[in-house]
């Protein structure tokens, strides 16, 4: 996965991912979600997904394929704006 961090190429491995997930399990963290974009053309897909919080706007756009157990996620990018949404 990649993303722009401090204005640089960053990207982190799927395992350093969840890891950044682990100190907030099971907490629910107050924003909103909104699906801005979905693209499908046959088996390829593109999801815009923008998640809104009180400090910060989290932008993430993936790419998915279908395959024969179901659609996957292939890749993903993302941006994080600090500041009020």
């Amino acid at each position: 996965m990649f993303g722009r961090k401090n204005d640089e190429l960053g990207q982190l491995t799927q395992e350093q991912w969840y890891k950044g997930f682990e100190k907030n399990a099971g907490k629910e963290e107050k924003g909103e979600l909104q699906i801005a974009s979905v693209d499908v053309t046959g088996k390829a897909a593109s999801v815009k997904v923008v998640e809104i919080y009180e400090d910060s706007t989290h932008t993430d756009h993936i790419s998915l394929l279908k395959l024969a157990d179901g659609w996957k996620i292939v890749s993903k990018i993302f941006v994080v704006e600090k500041g009020a949404a």
